[in-house]
């Protein structure tokens, strides 16, 4: 049997307990998310953030803890303000620094934070642009 993966349907970072107004306070007023609410899926200890068309669920547990080569990476746009942006809130910004694409495509820019619980960021430029590219590329077939 062929197990045939599309797409990420959403990730889940984890968040220590009683954190979520400090999450909400990064995630929507740094980053500037907009939460998705869901009768459904909601229940208490849980954020959920649309990223396109996937999703970013935020789930506070007792397993909360980060390791350092883990990391959440998002297509953005403006690294260079998103650099003055984030320094002038006092956040710690690792970069830019250059992101090699395969197959010798040009390379992206790239920058990492991390969100107030140790959750390892990295934002991308211009990474969408070739998702994109490679989405319309595989639909058309």
């Amino acid at each position: 049997m062929t197990i045939k993966v599309h797409a990420i349907d959403h990730v889940q970072l984890p968040l220590p307990a009683g954190s979520l107004p400090q999450a909400r306070a990064f995630y929507e007023g740094v980053l500037g998310l907009h939460e998705v609410r869901d009768p459904a899926l909601d229940k208490p200890g849980t954020l959920r953030y649309r990223l396109g068309p996937q999703r970013l669920d935020l789930a506070e547990g007792v397993n909360a803890g980060s390791a350092p080569q883990a990391h959440l990476a998002l297509a953005v746009e403006g690294v260079p303000e998103l650099i003055t942006h984030f320094r002038a809130l006092g956040l710690p910004v690792d970069g830019p620094s250059e992101l090699l694409q395969p197959g010798g495509g040009r390379s992206l820019q790239r920058i990492y934070i991390e969100d107030p619980f140790g959750n390892r960021l990295e934002l991308i430029e211009g990474g969408h642009r070739e998702l994109n590219h490679a989405l319309e590329l595989h639909f058309a077939l």
